[in-house]
C-alpha cells in the first residue's frame, strides 16, 4: 500500500508477490489513516484499483485499507471468520452438549481437526509460496541449472498446495480423530474411522498422481513456448505492463466524453433517477464481488472475480478496437500538459524505475521517433497492441487447446489411475480390476491403435519439432500458406487464394516447411540488364546512389548494397543483380510490396541520373527523324504505261521467265 506520492512512488509490477511476506512491512502504514489509502498503490497487484473504478464507501475503503496493510491483516479476515464458524461445535461440546459425538469422538475433536483442516491450507499455501524464493536464494545460487525447476515450483505452487494439505489431513486424522475414540465405540463407528483414513489417503496418493501429471504438463509446455513465444510474449507483457501502469497513474477524466468510462447526461429527472438506482446495485454488486475476489485472489493466485483492477480494465480495453482507442486517449488526457497536442517522455519519466525503461516505454507510442506523440499516434499504438494481443491469444489458445487436449488425454489416464487408487482404499480386488481393465485394452487394440500412433506422431510433430504458429506465413510445396488453426491430429492454413486447406499433422511430419515469420530479416535477389559499355566507376556510383538511398531509408531496409555482375552473355549486355536486405521478414505480405517498389522505383531513379541504361539504350531518347524520297508524279505515270503494254503482249511472261496464272493451264504453240 502506498499514499499519493510526490514523486509517485514505484510501479506495483516491481514488487514481487514474496514482499507482502514482509511482516513488518504494514507497521508503518498503520501510521496512516484509512482516509489517506490509495487504491493505485497498494500492497499487492491483484488488489490495485484505478482512480474511479472503486466505489467510495467507508466500509469499502476501511475493509480495503486492512487488506493492504499486511499479509497478517489480510489472512486474518480470510482465516478468523471461518474458524469462528468451525469452533461453533466445539465451543457447544464445552458447554452445553458434552456428550454428543460423531463416530463416537466428540464434537471438541472434530472442530480441533476441522480447524487443522482448515488452517492446513493456509499453511500449506504459505509453504509453496515461500519454499521458491528459499530455493532460488540456497540451492538456485550453487546450482544454476535448477532454477528452471524452482520457477515451476512457483507455477505448480497450487498443486503443490493440494498435496500438502491432503498429506497434512491424513496424518492428522488419526491422532485426531481415531485415536479420540471413545472406548465403548462401536464397530460400525470403528470401520467407519478406517475407511476415512484409507480414503484420506488415497486422496494423499491421487494429489501426487495429479502433482506429476501437471509436472508433466509444465514441462511440455515450457519446452513448447520458450521455442514459439519468448519473443513476442516477452514483447507484449512489456507494452500491456507498460499500459497497465499508466493507466493506474491516470486520472479519471470527468470532463472528456470519449474516455475509458462511458458517461450519458440526461436532463430528465426519471432518467436520473434510474441511473441513480443502477448505479447504486453497481457499487453493491461491486462491492460483494471484490470482497470474494479478494478471497478468492488469494486462494487461486490471481485476479479473480476482480472487475476493476488496472490489469482487468486495460486487458477488457485490449479486447475492442473501441475500447483501445478510449483507453488511449484517457493516458493522454491524463499526462498531457493543459492544451498540449503532444506528449513527451518527461511526463511519463517519472512513473518507471528508471529514464531507459521511460524511454523503452515511449518508444512503443512513438513509431516515427521524433521525439513527441500525439493523441493519433497513442491510438495506433493501442491499437497495434489489441491486435498483438489478439494473435497472440489466438496462437496460444490454439496451441494451449493443443496442451489442453493432451493435458485431456493425461487427466483420462489420471481419472482411471485415481479410480483404482480409491476402489483399492476400499478394499476392492485390485488384480481383479488390473485384469478386467486390461483385458479390454487389448481388446480394443485392433481397433484403435491406429489412432494412438497418429495421436503419438502428431504429439512430437507439435510439442517437439513445432515448425509453426497460428498466424505464421508458410511454404509448403512452394505453395504459400498462413497457419489458421493449430490442433492435435491436423491444421488448417489458409491459402494465396484465401481458401481453407487441413492438412494431416502425420503428412505435414514428412514435409519441408518454410516459416517466414521465424526469419530473421530476410532479403531477395534483383536481376537487371544493363549496356554492355558499362564501366566499373558506373557501378561504382550506383552503389553509392543506393547505399545513400537505404541509409536514408534505414527503417525499412538494411544499410547494405552491392551490384555483382552475373554474366555478359555473347557480349551483348550486362546482367547485374543486387540484393534488397529488408529490415524485417516477409510476415506482412503488403509491406513487403510496398518496400520492394520502394526500392526498384530508387533503382530506376538511380540508373537514369547515372545514364546507366539497358541494351537497346536510353528509353527516354527521342526517336530518329524519318526519310523520305520524293519522285515526279510524271514519271511514275509513265511507268505504269509502259508495265501495262508489256503485260498486254506476253499475257503469260514476265521478266523473270514464263509464269502460268492457273495451275490448268497449258503453253500453246
Amino acid at each position: 500500500m502506498a499514499y499519493p506520492p510526490n514523486p509517485p512512488e514505484l510501479p506495483y509490477h516491481s514488487k514481487s508477490r514474496n514482499s507482502s511476506w514482509d511482516l513488518f512491512a504494514g507497521i508503518k502504514r498503520l501510521e496512516h489513516s484509512y482516509e489517506e489509502f490509495d487504491t493505485r498503490n497498494p500492497s499487492q497487484a491483484h488488489l490495485v484499483y484505478a482512480d474511479g473504478d472503486m466505489p467510495k464507501s467507508k466500509f469499502l475503503k476501511f475493509y480495503n485499507y486492512l487488506l493492504n496493510v499486511s499479509i497478517v491483516t489480510r489472512w486474518f479476515l480470510f482465516i478468523v471468520p471461518v474458524l469462528a464458524l468451525i469452533w461453533i461445535p466445539g465451543i457447544l461440546s464445552l458447554t452445553v452438549f458434552p456428550k454428543t459425538t460423531i463416530w463416537d469422538v466428540r464434537l471438541l475433536w472434530w472442530s480441533v481437526w476441522l480447524s487443522v483442516v482448515w488452517g492446513g491450507w493456509w499453511v500449506s499455501l504459505a509453504f509453496s509460496l515461500v519454499m521458491p524464493s528459499i530455493l532460488r536464494l540456497t540451492i538456485g545460487i550453487v546450482a544454476v541449472g535448477t532454477r528452471r525447476y524452482i520457477d515451476w515450483m512457483g507455477v505448480l505452487s497450487r498443486y503443490i498446495t493440494l498435496f500438502a494439505w491432503t498429506l497434512t489431513i491424513w496424518i492428522s486424522w488419526g491422532p485426531l480423530i481415531d485415536n479420540k475414540q471413545t472406548d465403548r465405540a462401536s464397530t460400525k463407528s470403528i470401520q467407519a474411522s478406517d475407511t476415512a483414513a484409507r480414503l484420506l489417503f488415497a486422496f494423499v496418493l491421487c494429489s501426487a498422481a495429479l502433482l506429476f501429471e501437471k509436472f508433466s504438463i509444465q514441462w511440455i509446455a515450457a519446452k513448447f513456448h520458450e521455442r514459439s513465444y519468448a519473443e513476442r510474449i516477452a514483447d507484449q507483457k512489456f507494452s500491456v505492463k507498460s499500459l497497465v501502469t499508466l493507466y493506474r497513474n491516470s486520472k479519471d477524466m470527468q470532463e472528456q466524453s470519449d474516455s475509458l468510462h462511458d458517461r450519458q447526461r440526461g436532463s430528465v429527472d426519471i432518467k436520473r433517477f434510474f441511473k441513480k438506482l443502477k448505479q447504486g446495485v453497481r457499487m453493491a454488486a461491486t462491492t460483494t464481488t471484490t470482497a470474494l475476489g479478494n478471497v478468492a485472489s488469494e486462494i487461486a493466485g490471481s485476479s479473480v472475480l476482480q472487475p476493476n483492477s488496472p490489469q482487468a480494465m486495460v486487458k477488457t480495453a485490449l479486447e475492442s478496437a473501441n475500447k483501445s482507442r478510449l483507453l488511449a486517449r484517457r493516458l493522454f488526457y491524463s499526462f498531457a500538459k493543459p492544451d498540449a497536442k503532444y506528449l513527451l517522455v518527461d511526463d511519463i519519466a517519472s512513473y518507471f524505475t528508471s529514464p531507459e525503461e521511460a524511454s523503452h516505454v515511449f518508444s512503443i507510442f512513438d513509431k516515427d521517433m521524433n521525439g513527441d506523440i500525439s493523441r493519433d499516434e497513442i491510438e495506433m499504438a493501442c491499437l497495434d497492441i489489441h491486435r498483438e494481443q489478439l494473435s497472440l491469444e489466438s496462437s496460444m489458445q490454439d496451441l494451449d487447446s493443443a496442451v489442453g487436449r493432451l493435458d485431456n488425454i493425461l487427466m483420462s489416464v489420471y481419472s482411471v489411475v485415481a479410480l483404482i487408487i480409491i476402489a483399492v482404499a476400499l478394499e476392492a480386488q485390485l488384480t481383479t480390476l488390473v485384469t478386467g481393465a486390461g483385458t479390454l485394452i487389448l481388446g480394443l487394440s485392433w481397433l484403435i491403435g491406429g489412432s494412438l500412433q497418429e495421436v503419438l506422431t502428431s504429439i512430437i510433430f507439435l510439442f517437439v519439432k513445432h515448425p509453426f504458429d497460428v498466424g505464421d506465413r508458410v511454404y509448403i510445396n512452394k505453395e504459400n500458406y498462413t497457419v489458421k488453426e493449430i490442433r492435435l491430429l491436423s491444421t488448417v492454413f489458409i491459402d494465396s487464394n484465401n481458401t481453407f486447406v487441413q492438412a494431416p499433422n502425420t503428412v505435414l511430419n514428412t514435409m519441408f516447411i518454410q516459416n517466414i515469420r521465424r526469419s530473421p530479416q530476410m532479403s531477395e535477389t534483383f536481376a537487371f540488364d544493363v549496356s554492355y559499355a558499362t564501366t566499373f566507376e558506373d557501378l561504382e556510383k550506383l552503389r553509392d546512389k543506393m547505399l545513400a538511398f537505404v541509409k536514408a531509408e534505414r527503417r525499412d531496409y538494411q544499410p547494405a548494397f552491392d551490384v555483382v555482375v552475373k554474366d555478359f552473355p555473347d557480349q551483348e549486355r550486362l546482367t547485374l543483380s543486387a540484393d534488397i536486405k529488408y529490415k524485417s521478414n516477409w510476415q506482412q505480405g503488403a509491406l513487403r510490396a510496398i518496400r520492394r517498389n520502394k526500392w526498384i522505383c530508387a533503382l530506376k531513379t538511380a540508373l537514369a541520373e547515372l545514364e546507366i541504361y539497358g541494351p537497346a539504350g536510353n528509353p527516354g531518347a527521342s526517336p530518329p527523324p524519318t526519310r523520305y524520297t520524293k519522285v515526279p508524279y510524271e514519271e511514275i505515270k509513265a511507268q505504269e504505261r509502259q508495265e501495262a503494254e508489256r503485260v498486254s503482249k506476253f499475257p503469260g511472261n514476265s521478266s523473270s521467265g514464263w509464269q502460268l496464272s492457273d495451275k490448268n493451264a497449258v503453253i500453246g504453240m
